[in-house]
Parts: structure tokens; sequence; C-alpha cells
């Protein structure tokens, strides 16, 4: 992550959280943030919600966690890279999904 963008940084920040605190609505704002202000998708997704993802599996291995919670924080990283995807494919022209995986070459 480029430390020197202060956007950047806070928007990846916020995606993980949305994807901790299992915010729908926070998701879809970062999302939607990220493609107003120009910042690469990828980045967000790789580093917010991917991360945030990350984050919320080791809870559950930690047990602060149950599996209902890993379900709805799995939903709620949908929801943000499901309004990404589609400036992902614009932006990056060796990308592509199949359902949920995504391919960059």
């Amino acid at each position: 992550m480029n430390v020197s963008d202060p956007i950047k940084s806070e928007l990846i920040t916020k995606a993980k959280n949305a994807v901790i605190n299992s915010n729908d609505a926070q998701a879809a704002s970062v999302a939607m943030e990220t493609i107003s202000s120009g910042i690469d998708p990828l980045d967000i997704i790789e580093e917010g919600f991917i991360e945030g993802m990350k984050t919320v599996g080791d809870m559950f291995e930690e047990g602060k966690l149950s599996l209902m919670e890993i379900l709805i924080a799995s939903k709620t990283m949908n929801r943000g890279i499901a309004i990404l995807k589609p400036e992902v494919i614009n932006t990056h022209e060796n990308t592509c999904f199949f359902g949920n995986l995504m391919l960059t070459l």
C-alpha cells in the first residue's frame, strides 16, 4: 500500500472495517467512494475487503466469532466487490471473474 496516499489508506481501512463489522451500507459506500476517487478498485478489494475477511477468519479461529458471523461478513465483502467488479474489468484488461473468483493475468 502506498502510505503517501491518505485517501487510499482511508478507503482501505473503511473497507476492512465494513467487513469486520458486517456493515453492508459501509461496504457499498466505500466501493462508491473508490470509484469516484479514481483509486484502483483492485487495491481496495485486495488490501481492504479481502484483508478484512482474513481478520474475520482469524477471529473465528480464536473463538471470537461464530460461523454465522463469518457468513454475514462474507456477504458484506461480496456487496462491496460486486460494485467494484465492473470497474476492475474496465481498468484491468487481463482480469476476469468467474462467480466470486477473480483472475488477474
